[in-house]
């Protein structure tokens, strides 16, 4: 299941970065997947050395995703009775699981276009939704929708649909299987294995 979403983690966490707060949610995603892309193309090498790409994920993607509600929605209701240590040992594999995971998918990344529609005709209170729609080379094009929150530091998302299939609940569908097997200690060594 990890591996599935592998190739796909490129593209749901392209367009996540700092941005004035004010910014639009698809401005923020456009503008951040442009500054990416051109990074990229800058430097070539990046692709082929997974540390800097490591680097460069944490520095500049991973400081804007809400790792903590990603985690809490992952896991679901195993959350509310997990110590507050399990839930940040969890939060914290998980962010390097998909860290990790994105880091090597984006080293095979090759689209070809992105462009983009906001799915609500205005932000809805403190939600909204954007829809990036990927051109890829001698494949079908793929629709990645994002659910963004604002919060106190700009808008964060929360979770990802590739395909109308969301991120959170296919890892909860795995997760859980582990808990109900291993319990939440079992799934949280299980991840950190995967790290390794």
């Amino acid at each position: 299941m990890m591996k599935r979403y592998g190739v796909i983690l490129i593209l749901l966490f392209f367009p996540v970065m700092t941005h004035a707060t004010s910014e639009a949610p698809i401005d923020l995603i456009r503008t951040t997947t442009e500054h990416v892309l051109a990074r990229l193309d800058a430097d070539p090498e990046i692709k082929t050395n997974l540390e800097r790409l490591f680097v460069l994920v944490e520095e500049n993607i991973a400081p804007n995703i809400d790792f903590r509600k990603l985690s809490r929605l992952a896991i679901g209701k195993h959350w509310r009775v997990a110590s507050i240590d399990q839930q940040q040992r969890f939060t914290g594999e998980f962010k390097q699981l998909l860290i990790r995971t994105y880091s090597t998918a984006l080293a095979e990344y090759s689209g070809r276009g992105i462009t983009y529609q906001a799915l609500n005709a205005k932000t809805v209170g403190k939600r909204a939704a954007v829809r990036a729609t990927v051109e890829r080379s001698g494949g079908p094009s793929i629709e990645i929708d994002y659910s963004l929150y604002q919060a106190k530091s700009g808008w964060k998302i929360y979770d990802m649909k590739v395909e109308g299939i969301s991120l959170v609940l296919n890892y909860r569908t795995s997760f859980n299987r582990e808990i109900r097997t291993n319990g939440m200690d079992g799934l949280i060594r299980h991840l950190a294995v995967l790290n390794q």
